[in-house]
């Protein structure tokens, strides 16, 4: 995404799998830099999850709140996966766990 200031990749694998190849995949988070909206406004800032959720704009009252509100929305994503029941990693092999603070 143009514009970023932050990204990560990390993986997903099913609890029950053993992981492979198969059975994990990686995902990329990106949250760009916050911006005036065009309006005038408030500020913006879009945050994304490579295939599986596109660029989506967040708006807050400055650009502190429009980067806060980002990865709130990156935490309920990365919350649902967990829910879904997938193990997030930092690494392929599964031995380093991830978790967005």
């Amino acid at each position: 995404m143009k514009g970023a200031i932050a990204t990560v990749e990390f993986y997903a694998t099913r609890a029950s799998d053993e992981p492979s190849a198969e059975a994990t995949y990686r995902l990329s988070l990106v949250i760009d830099a916050p911006r005036r909206c065009p309006s005038g406004e408030g500020w913006q800032c879009r945050v994304a999850m490579a295939d599986l959720h596109p660029p989506e704009t967040i708006v807050g009252r400055d650009s502190i709140e429009a980067l806060s509100l980002a990865l709130t929305q990156a935490r309920v994503w990365i919350s649902s996966l967990r829910t879904q029941g997938r193990v997030l990693t930092r690494d392929r092999a599964g031995e380093i766990p991830f978790e967005l603070l």
